[in-house]
This record gives structure tokens, sequence and C-alpha cells, in this order.
């Protein structure tokens, strides 16, 4: 078999193929179940060598698939050469370093008690938790997003969140590496069993589907209009285009509350100007949404004045027809580009940082009608913990908007539109996303495209929905199933090695 025979060259060249393999796995290339065959290189070299240089080889394939999955980090437009160049290499080694500590420890505990092929899906489920904790948080890059274009397995996440897909990959991936290596006797079985765990989540997939049929436009509840204006962000503050931009924005609006709509929804920084601060831009908006009795949902910049300094703030407004204005501040910042995590602790960092924002606080939720609903502001929508914070006060449908157009047509934007649909299936509520030059869509609670405009187009999705009715069971327990892994991670190690000794 050639998988047998790739297993028996070199370790280098080993780490290489895995690094390529999970690297390629990640949107946009639709090539998610690479990813099931991707560890088992990886694996060879944890169960075959030393801890020392398990790490160091883990770390060469992390390297390489980082780097595969990440390099749009490179093309970010709206930041300078050393931003760029220290968040593509700074979240590549951040990352891989963490690929290495993990294959040190699987090695190491390999070597000792002949059990490292059990405790690995354990132990990345672990690590992947932990990367949603901390300054440097960056769940982005879970496992879980290569499966997003596979709306069958994704399904498993209303029970589990994202970590149930990353330790179905991993453990799916260990039990084919035993079928390669383990004695003629127990293929039979490994057949069957593999077998399982491989089907067993398409199945439950297709059947879950089923029970969310496609909603028609005389049953939805609301009706929102998500706009795509497709302005540059280079383009859109330009001060010689500012006119234009609210013209457009403007004629997009008019047109959405026309159809009738609940309400029309901007994307992130949508206007050019500080638009709380801006009276007369302010006033402009807020007597069309009188005007047609539509509210109206944007992104947009803020400052504010606090114990005599001044904090910028990345924003959502939402315009109400009695007059009323709601905010929300993006709580989860970009590093980097959007505030410096170092600053504080190198203090030749303090000029490198492109955005100078600060983090909000408050958990917002808005309401349309009798809806509770929530919004997040572009990096945001990668966060679980964050999206579920705010469905477990009410939220039952969600907002997402977004400014990728800093990225152009890289990797970036698919990614980004891919964890959309695995928030939407947590939930089973609808996710809609506007984005400034694309890619907007309305995802529906089984995680469907219902609507979707594509890079560069200039638009409008009308959505269409009932709100959520009710909590998941991961709408209820959060990241328990990522919890009890992690639990049984230091508990079940424990418990080995002490068999073993």
């Amino acid at each position: 078999m050639k998988i047998r025979r790739l297993l028996e060259r070199p370790y280098w060249q080993l780490a290489v193929v895995s690094g390529i393999m999970i690297g390629v796995s990640y949107p946009p290339l639709k090539l998610g179940v690479i990813v099931y065959l991707a560890f088992i290189p990886l694996i060879k070299i944890m169960t075959s060598v030393r801890p020392g240089k398990a790490a160091r080889l883990a770390f060469l394939a992390g390297l390489i698939s980082n780097t595969i999955a990440l390099y749009w980090l490179a093309f970010n437009s709206g930041a300078t050469f050393w931003v760029v160049f220290l968040s593509l290499v700074g979240a590549v080694v951040y990352l891989s370093a963490q690929w290495s500590i993990l294959a040190s420890v699987v090695a190491w505990f390999h070597s000792r008690t002949g059990k490292g092929l059990l405790m690995f899906p354990f132990l990345w489920v672990t690590m992947e938790y932990f990367q949603s904790f901390g300054l440097l948080a960056f769940p982005w890059i879970s496992l879980a997003t290569t499966q997003a274009d596979y709306l069958a397995p994704i399904q498993l996440v209303e029970f589990t969140g994202i970590y149930g897909l990353t330790f179905w990959i991993v453990l799916l991936n260990t039990q084919l590496y035993r079928l390669l290596t383990s004695p003629a006797p127990l293929l039979p079985r490994l057949r069957i069993w593999i077998a399982v765990v491989l089907v067993l989540p398409w199945i439950y997939g297709y059947g879950r589907m089923l029970t969310f049929p496609t909603q028609s436009s005389n049953e939805a509840e609301l009706s929102i209009a998500v706009v795509q204006p497709n302005m540059g962000p280079h383009e859109k503050w330009d001060r010689s285009k500012r006119k234009w931009v609210f013209e457009v924005l403007d004629s997009l609006y008019v047109e959405a509350a026309q159809k009738g709509v609940d309400m029309v929804v901007w994307p992130e920084s949508a206007v050019p100007t500080y638009l709380r601060r801006d009276r007369f831009r302010r006033r402009f908006i807020q007597n069309r949404v009188e005007e047609f009795g539509v509210p109206l949902f944007t992104g947009a910049l803020d400052f504010d004045r606090k114990d005599g300094f001044l904090k910028h703030y990345n924003s959502i407004f939402m315009f109400n027809v009695d007059g009323s204005l709601e905010s929300y501040y993006k709580i989860h910042l970009v590093p980097l580009a959007e505030y410096n995590p170092l600053d504080a602790q190198v203090s030749l960092t303090e000029n490198l940082s492109f955005g100078h924002y600060d983090p909000g606080t408050r958990y917002t939720d808005f309401f349309l009608e009798e809806s509770q609903f929530a919004g997040v502001i572009c990096y945001e929508s990668s966060f679980p913990k964050l999206v579920h914070r705010l469905v477990s006060q009410g939220a039952r449908f969600l907002i997402v908007v977004v400014n990728d157009g800093w990225f152009g047509n890289t990797s970036e934007p698919y990614q980004h539109v891919a964890l959309s649909r695995l928030r939407a299936v947590e939930h089973r509520m609808p996710v809609l996303r506007s984005a400034n030059t694309g890619i907007s869509v309305h995802v529906d609670k089984a995680g469907r495209f219902k609507s979707k405009l594509d890079l560069d187009e200039r638009g409008i999705i009308y959505a269409g929905f009932s709100p959520s009715d009710g909590l998941t069971f991961y709408g209820r327990f959060g990241d328990l199933f990522a919890f009890l892994i992690t639990l049984v991670t230091f508990l079940g190690g424990i418990w080995i090695w002490h068999r073993k000794h």
C-alpha cells in the first residue's frame, strides 16, 4: 500500500507531508477530507522517535501547515510591513510551538506507557481549547474549520462545539494509523470500527438536516436586508470620495427599505466617519430611518473620553425608528492590527501597531420588534465562547458585520465566512453576514447558505427567516465537551502513568 511505503520515508519528509496535507485542508480549496489522513505521518513520528526529535519535527510540520493556512496575514493591505511581518511570523511560530510541545508530550508518554496514540486526540483538543483563552486566543485555526464545506459532519457542533469535530478528526487519524500498523488478526475488527467512526457523523448529519426544511418567505417572521456595498477599504477612506460613499450606502438603504424589510444592515466600518460624533451624518441617517420606518444596523468607528484618556472603538450602531441609538463595542480585537498586545511588555513594539483601539466590555443584545439578537464584528465571529455568551443572554439570531477587503482575493474571506456556518449550527439560529467587499451570506439553522454575494459584488441579500426558538445542548452548556476532554486528558494521563509504574 502506498501509505505504508510513505511511512518508511525519512522522518523529516513525513513532517513535511503532514504539514502540507493539514494546511491545504482549510478553505477555500474544499479539500477537508484530506485531514482525515493528514496526521498519519506525524503520528508515525511521535510513536517512533524520542521526545526532543518529535518536538523539532512537529514544529516543522506546524510551520508548513500554519503558513499554508494563514499566508493571507502577509497580504493585509491596511497595515505596515512590520505589522504584516510580525503578524504572520508571530502567528505561525506561536501555533507551531504548541504543536511542538504536544508532540513531545505524546512521544514521551508513548515511550513510557505505549499509550501515546490513545492520548493524542485528547491532547489535541486540549491544545485547541487553550487556544481560545488569553490575549493571543486564536480559535480560527481549529481543525473544525476544515470541515465547514461538509454540512453533514458539522451538525455535531450543536452538541460538542467545534471541539467535537476536532476530536473526531484526530481520532479517525489514530485509528487509520492502527489499521496500517496492526497485525493481520486485528484488521477485520479495526475496519469495522473505523467505518463506524467515519460514517456515523455523516449519517447523523444528513438525518438531522432533514429536520430543518427550507423555509419559504411566507413562513418567515422577519425580513432583513443585508447590504454589500463593495467599496475598497482604502477607497472608502479617501476624502475626495466620502460623499460618494454615503450616496451609495444611502441608495442601497432606500432600495432595501422600499421593499418593506424589517431592518437594513450595513457592514463593518461602513461609513468613513465617527458616526456618533458626526452630527450631520447621524441626523441624516436618523431622518432616513424615521422616513421609511426601517431601523439601520451598521458598523462604524467611535471614540470617547474616559478618565482623561481618549478611547477608540470599533463599533456597531443601531438606529431605531423612535430616535434612539444603541451601540456595541468590539470586545475581541485583532492582535497587532487593532491593538498591540506587547506594548506594555516590550516598549520597542509600542509604535508598530496599526490600530490603537480599545476593547468593549458590554455584551450587548439588541431587539427587532419582539426578537432579541446579537451583533459581532469581523474577527469576533471566530470565538464560539463570545457568541455563546450572547445567546445565553437571549439572542436568537446573529448578525456579523465584516470588512475583509484588506486581504483581497486570498483565503481569508473564504475561511472567515466558514466560521459563520459553524456558529449557525452550534445554536441552530440564522446568521446574517454583511461584508464590505464580500462574502455576504444568509446562513440558515442547518448551516446552509440561503443567499450569497461573492467577492467584489455590490448588492443586497433579502433574508427572510424565523429566529431560533430555544437553546441547543451547546447553547445551554457551552464548551462542556472541551472541558471534559481536558479534564480526562490530565486525569487519564496520571492514571495510565500510575498503572504503568
